[in-house]
């Protein structure tokens, strides 16, 4: 029982080895085919991956290839610094793992070597039917079943991994405890939720946040939401209960929703670009009413924006399926593009340069 179980932890580790080796050329291709120049930089194949899980007990550094276990614990007083190129894997298991913040997180990475944190897939084990041939060697091999057939003695065992697929795991959460977070250059893929924030003191800038089933969600809280890029969530960002952070220069592209605001969320929408989500790209719900100004809302399959919010400043063009040349320069509360907002001036018949993640700096 000792060797089998010493095997399988063996196997298990070339198996993470080589899904890590995937995952960052997959990264690679993916930033590559958006226009993106990461170098992840992987380096010798013999990579050292360090398991994590639990609470943390002094501060502590991480760099290169870390694997997370059910949850990992960030307490007050402790920090916990992620290093540029780091790839942070979280195993998808029946409870997900996560990484809750109650204490400081930087997490800054760089142009050319973005911080991963994604899923590493399922893990499975398959089991093979015994194999039948019609070329035995009964005594060196196995045994006869008829004149000329073979079965193998054992089963054959082979481990697999699921693709990686949105809420895999559980996301970064920062808790309200904690007096300062800070996260740049941070690719955020697979979670349920990317991060959950329940403070104020949360910097999120220049990050791609990508398959997830929630970008960024805001709890009653204004974190910093500047330059980042949200592509094929389910939503892009979130916003519940009192929540009025500045959402400035982002980028939300092909997601299920761009923007929802619930509750009494008032959330200030500037200088950002919403194209070519398949719902609606602002959707309010109950009393919610963000300032979206200074923005292009473009080829969204529903509606620009839906039941509320008040709109100053915005070049709103081929939405709704209208037609995609199609620019909405009226100023009541609905029409073929918006529906239902509580006020809407100063409509753009060109598009807001200033709009958007700058390229240069991303």
């Amino acid at each position: 029982m000792k060797i089998a179980t010493t095997t399988q932890k063996y196997w298990k580790l070339v198996f993470y080895k080589t899904l890590i080796l995937l995952i960052c050329a997959l990264t690679i291709f993916c930033c590559g085919c958006q226009g993106e120049t990461f170098n992840l930089d992987i380096g010798d194949t013999a990579l050292e991956i360090i398991e994590k899980s639990g609470e943390l007990t002094e501060n502590e550094v991480w760099d290169g290839r870390i694997y997370i276990t059910g949850t990992l614990v960030v307490p007050e007083g402790i920090t916990l610094t992620i290093r540029s190129g780091t790839i942070v894997g979280f195993e998808p298991m029946d409870t997900p793992s996560q990484l809750i913040v109650h204490g400081e997180l930087y997490a800054e990475g760089s142009p050319d070597r973005m911080i991963v944190f994604g899923s590493l897939g399922r893990q499975r084990e398959r089991q093979q039917a015994p194999e039948v041939s019609t070329t035995p060697d009964p005594i060196a091999t196995g045994f006869t079943t008829g004149i000329n057939e073979y079965v193998s003695p054992e089963p054959q065992r082979t481990i697999t991994a699921d693709p990686p697929k949105a809420g895999d795991w559980w996301g970064i959460q920062i808790e309200a405890e904690s007096p300062n977070s800070r996260l740049t250059y941070c690719r955020i893929q697979h979670a349920d939720v990317g991060i959950t924030c329940r403070t104020d003191a949360v910097q999120i800038e220049r990050c791609l946040l990508s398959e997830n089933k929630t970008g960024v969600l805001s709890e009653s809280t204004n974190p910093t939401i500047t330059s980042n890029e949200f592509n094929r969530n389910g939503t892009g960002s979130r916003f519940q209960g009192s929540s009025s952070p500045d959402v400035e220069y982002n980028e939300f592209t092909a997601n299920n929703y761009g923007i929802i605001c619930e509750d009494d969320a008032r959330p200030r929408i500037q200088y950002n670009n919403l194209r070519a989500n398949y719902e609606n790209a602002i959707v309010c719900y109950s009393t919610a009413s963000p300032e979206i100004v200074s923005n292009n809302i473009t080829l969204n399959v529903g509606w620009a924006v839906y039941d509320g919010g008040r709109l100053r400043d915005n070049f709103i063009q081929g939405n709704k399926q209208v037609g995609p040349n199609i620019t909405e320069l009226g100023v009541g509360t609905q029409s073929d593009q918006f529906y239902g907002v509580d006020e809407a001036f100063e409509p753009r018949n060109s598009p807001v340069t200033e709009a958007g993640v700058l390229r240069e700096n991303f």
